[in-house]
């Protein structure tokens, strides 16, 4: 469920390593929908035509659909610093940058007791300066052995909202259709491809 304002909507995420995500929120007149096929990403919103993703909104993409991030950060940025610990809701958390040649950098925020990512801090270039997109992760549980947070609070200048995870399926099969940008350049499908 993704909760906008008082408004809540059915939501569902799709993942599939290495690097392929949709996510697809349910509106009374049709789906919104966000994908990355492992090279393009893609946009649809009821009513809108189809539009393909470009700079910092691919660049975000392919972060988001990037399935062993938490595996692969060292490998994802050049440089580490060590940032300052500060409180994170009522946990204590550190923090670390990651800093990557001509790329904003990406701040990590860590609880000081579990170890969890508890937020994400990224930005986008844009023509006014950064662009500040923050992510806060909590609810951790355990689903097959893997500790998942089910609830992830986005905020943005422009506004803010927070996705409830209700299940998390692993190890389901997914065709790879279901990233694919449609052929068509049409106004956006009632239901996301592959479904």
């Amino acid at each position: 469920t993704i909760a906008l304002g008082a408004n809540k909507f059915p939501f569902e995420v799709f993942e599939k390593a290495p690097n392929k995500r949709m996510s697809v929120m349910h509106l009374p007149n049709g789906d919104s929908i966000t994908a990355f096929d492992g090279t393009s990403g893609w946009l649809a919103v009821p009513g809108q035509s189809l539009r393909d993703m470009s700079g910092a909104e691919l660049e975000a993409a392919r972060l988001d659909a990037d399935f062993y991030f938490p595996l692969r950060v060292k490998q994802l940025f050049s440089e580490f610093r060590a940032g300052e610990s500060e409180k994170i809701g009522d946990r204590d958390a550190t923090s670390l940058v990651g800093i990557k040649e001509g790329e904003p950098p990406l701040k990590l925020y860590f609880d000081l007791q579990s170890g969890f990512l508890v937020r994400l801090l990224r930005y986008a270039e844009s023509p006014l300066g950064r662009v500040p997109t923050q992510i806060d992760y909590a609810d951790y549980r355990e689903v097959n052995g893997v500790r998942t947070p089910f609830r992830w609070t986005i905020s943005r200048p422009g506004g803010r909202f927070t996705i409830q995870l209700e299940n998390v399926q692993q190890n389901v099969p997914i065709d790879d259709a279901r990233f694919a940008r449609p052929a068509v350049s049409e106004t956006a499908p009632q239901k996301p491809p592959g479904s």
